[in-house]
């Protein structure tokens, strides 16, 4: 099964979502917001991007396979994105 989820920030900060998922164990690759994962018996894939939009910008998170690590990157990703305090002038 595939799925999608786009999760749109306020990006006043960076986020290395890479460092926050190099501790998983299916961490295959990555750089700041783009990162690769995969688990050992090749059945599940998942891929973070950032994608700078015309509007706006937002993180990409695809999955393919059963769903339980593209739930455990989806939680982190948003508790990444979130420890980030949002500021009003």
């Amino acid at each position: 099964m595939n799925r999608k989820i786009s999760i749109e920030s306020y990006f006043s900060l960076p986020t290395d979502l890479s460092a926050e998922l190099q501790s998983f164990p299916e961490f295959i690759d990555g750089v700041g917001y783009d990162v690769d994962l995969r688990t050992e018996d090749r059945k599940e894939e998942v891929t973070v991007r950032f994608v700078e939009g015309e509007h706006a910008s937002h993180v990409l998170v695809r999955g393919s396979g059963d769903g339980f690590l593209f739930d455990r990157v989806v939680g982190r990703v948003i508790w990444a994105l979130s420890a980030h305090p949002i500021i009003f002038r």
